[in-house]
């Protein structure tokens, strides 16, 4: 009978601890409660006036549209990764057509190796203009050999206007999960 305890027991924590291994949020202060804490800044506000949940959202305003502001955070993958889903809500207010396609107010990602060097292109999640309540903008990716970071940035890409972000999220996944998205 005791065995057959310790089996069970054993058999919820093996369970349990690769669901939450599975599901944990790479991103550190997604919910901006930290303000901008663990974001590189270029140009954001953290706002307690409009969030999608929590009391804080980062937003990113300009009025010039020759000039480039955002955030970043690079995040460190777990070894052996190979599928991720990253996600983050967005609101637009006003944010204005630029003269190139990929104008706007932007969520997009770049692959980094060990030494941070960017390889390939940034991959566009979500391009938005117009007004736009919060919506959720997700993108499922199969890791390549070699990449261990990734770096997700936010930016009002030489448009006007204002670009609300919460909820940013990282969270490795499995094959099964990945196959949901395609």
């Amino acid at each position: 009978m005791r065995v057959i305890k310790y089996i069970v027991a054993g058999m919820i924590m093996l369970v349990a601890s690769s669901t939450v291994f599975a599901q944990k949020n790479l991103v550190l202060n997604g919910g901006f409660e930290n303000e901008l804490e663990s974001w590189v800044e270029y140009s954001a506000k953290v706002t307690p006036y409009l969030y999608s949940a929590g009391k804080m959202s980062a937003a990113l305003f300009s009025s010039d549209s020759s000039k480039w502001t955002g955030m970043h955070q690079i995040v460190s993958l777990p070894k052996n990764t190979q599928y991720i889903l990253m996600s983050a809500k967005i609101k637009a207010d006003a944010v204005s057509t630029g003269k190139d396609s990929w104008n706007g107010a932007l969520f997009l990602f770049e692959t980094l190796n060990k030494q941070k060097t960017k390889i390939g292109e940034g991959i566009n999640i979500a391009s938005v203009t117009g007004n736009e309540d919060w919506k959720l903008y997700e993108k499922a990716y199969i890791i390549p050999p070699g990449i261990t970071k990734i770096k997700l940035l936010f930016a009002l890409g030489y448009v006007t206007g204002t670009m609300f972000i919460d909820e940013v999220s990282l969270k490795v996944i499995t094959q099964a999960e990945f196959e949901k998205y395609l």
